[in-house]
């Protein structure tokens, strides 16, 4: 069975971001592509590793060095466990290639771990990326001994399986329940946003601190630090002591637990994964078909329908693009929930909330929007759209429009508790109304612009256009400056009004959009 699962692996690994066709493409515009995604890449990498070593040095400056795995590990673990909620289910339960893969002489062990492997090379990059580095710096600062390093190692190579089989878990459990239901893809969104609700609020409520921790948290920094992520996830504390200390209890602790999981998974999973799959792939009929009258309707109308339900028949579509929509809402509950004034307390910023909330529910949707998938998600049959008698800019509008639509009761409903909890003036509250519907207009543009320049059609899972393509990542990384620059320049310059920053995000963004509708006349000869 084991090169069974070696050879699997290594089927999955070369088609893994478009690696095999990078090797043999003779194409040199894709190429080029490739090599300015490569270059987004490093730097992006090469940020990383200057964060994890600026926070590495500065809790060892601090006097909590010792603090370093533990932290490192938390985040590692968290961001492992959140970019593979919604992955698991669909690369564990693909139906295509399962059905592909059924018909060879492999177990179906041999299937279900090369596919976790696959996920699981990912995540041990990720990790490296971020241990390596705080390892170093640690290294350099505190002088351990040779077992901090032979345990790091061997710490490292276990540390996203616990995570990922966690959100194998979960998306095994969304997946099989799912299948019971005769509204399977809706019952599978519902419970897969669900499970972002209780994480999020979950968190939420695990981090309020009562006033008297407050007051005494600059007093005991290290072990209330150290204190609150053994709450919420006590293997980083094992790792850590592990590697600060020496302890191979701890080590074997942390890795009976993460190896003992993934088997005790691995074992429940390979009895119930042939059913599931074949409920997957079953099809059940309620009634048989009445023809009824047609109705014609508009050319737009009748594309944007087809756009929304083309994106609601999808899964994977559904739960990645959505969850920047659903943390607009999740925003402006908490600060019902926690409260401005302790909100403001905790962060020493008065009047911060009222600040910033705008455009941190700008930047919520422009992170992933609907858009920089729906080229990409035509797939092989885009070649039918062009043949159709529809005007190639009512094909570009009605994604853009089923994106507006999609996020449209996302952003009323936070607005709607925003507005009643921050009770603003009237600056303020055009502020908070227009600025997020700017955010929102230049993601869905932007997004459908930026997946026509990169467009990948030739994809057997979904998973690969949604989380893997380079339309996605880069949008992902426009996003991230559009947002991220304004929030900071609010935060770290106080005495610029926040009028003035927000007429300006304004401003920049619609000329952004004036610009990219430039960029499309000229590549495609007409205007949106």
């Amino acid at each position: 069975m084991g090169r069974q699962i070696r050879l699997l692996t290594k089927l999955s690994v070369c088609n893994l971001f478009g690696w095999n066709e990078i090797r043999f493409t003779k194409d040199a515009k894709k190429k080029a592509r490739y090599g300015l995604m490569g270059g987004l890449w490093v730097f992006l990498i090469g940020m990383l590793v200057l964060y994890v070593c600026s926070t590495s040095y500065g809790l060892c400056y601090l006097k909590m060095g010792s603090l370093v795995p533990a932290v490192l590990s938390m985040c590692v673990s968290v961001v492992v466990f959140m970019f593979t909620l919604f992955k698991a289910g669909p690369v564990l339960f693909d139906q295509r290639a399962y059905e592909r893969q059924i018909t060879l002489p492999v177990t179906v062990q041999a299937v279900i771990v090369s596919r976790f492997l696959s996920m699981y090379l990912t995540c041990l990059l990720l990790g490296l990326l971020v241990m390596l580095p705080g390892m170093v710096v640690y290294g350099v600062l505190e002088q351990p001994g040779f077992f901090f390093y032979l345990y790091g190692i061997i710490g490292c190579l276990f540390l996203p399986l616990l995570p990922l089989t966690a959100a194998s878990v979960i998306g095994a459990v969304i997946t099989g329940i799912s299948v019971r239901w005769k509204k399977k893809k809706l019952v599978e969104i519902v419970l897969s946003l669900l499970a972002v609700c209780v994480l999020f609020f979950g968190s939420i409520w695990m981090s309020r601190m009562e006033e008297t921790e407050m007051k005494d948290f600059f007093l005991h920094l290290a072990d209330l630090l150290e204190k609150q992520i053994g709450t919420l996830y006590p293997p980083a504390v094992w790792l850590s002591k592990a590697m600060v200390d020496g302890r191979i209890g701890e080590l074997l602790l942390f890795l009976s637990v993460s190896f003992g999981c993934f088997l005790v998974f691995l074992f429940i999973l390979q009895a119930f994964y042939e059913k599931i799959c074949n409920c997957l792939s079953a099809n059940e009929a309620s009634r048989d078909y009445e023809m009824k009258t047609l109705s014609i309707k508009p050319v737009r109308q009748s594309m944007v329908e087809r756009e929304l339900c083309h994106y609601f028949s999808s899964t994977v579509y559904v739960t990645n693009t959505m969850v920047g929509y659903v943390l607009m809402v999740v925003i402006t509950l908490a600060v019902v929930i926690m409260g401005t004034e302790k909100l403001e307390h905790m962060v020493g910023l008065p009047g911060i909330v009222e600040r910033v909330l705008p455009v941190m529910l700008g930047a919520m949707p422009v992170l992933m929007p609907i858009s920089s998938s729906s080229i990409s998600m035509e797939g092989k049959q885009w070649w039918l759209i062009q043949t159709l008698p529809v005007q190639k800019k009512d094909v570009i509008q009605s994604k853009i429009w089923a994106n507006l639509i999609v996020v449209f009761p996302f952003y009323l409903v936070s607005e709607m508790i925003a507005l009643i909890a921050l009770k603003p003036g009237v600056v303020s509250a055009c502020c908070l109304l227009v600025v997020p519907a700017v955010y929102i207009v230049f993601g869905a543009r932007m997004g459908v612009l930026i997946n026509l320049i990169f467009p990948v059609f030739d994809w057997d899972n979904e998973t690969r256009v949604v989380k893997q393509s380079a339309a996605t990542f880069v949008t992902m990384l426009a996003g991230a400056i559009v947002g991220m620059v304004p929030l900071a320049v609010l935060i770290y310059s106080t005495s610029i009004p926040a009028l003035v920053v927000d007429t300006v995000v304004v401003l920049v963004l619609v000329v952004v959009m004036f610009g990219a509708e430039h960029i499309y006349k000229r590549r495609w000869g007409q205007t949106w």
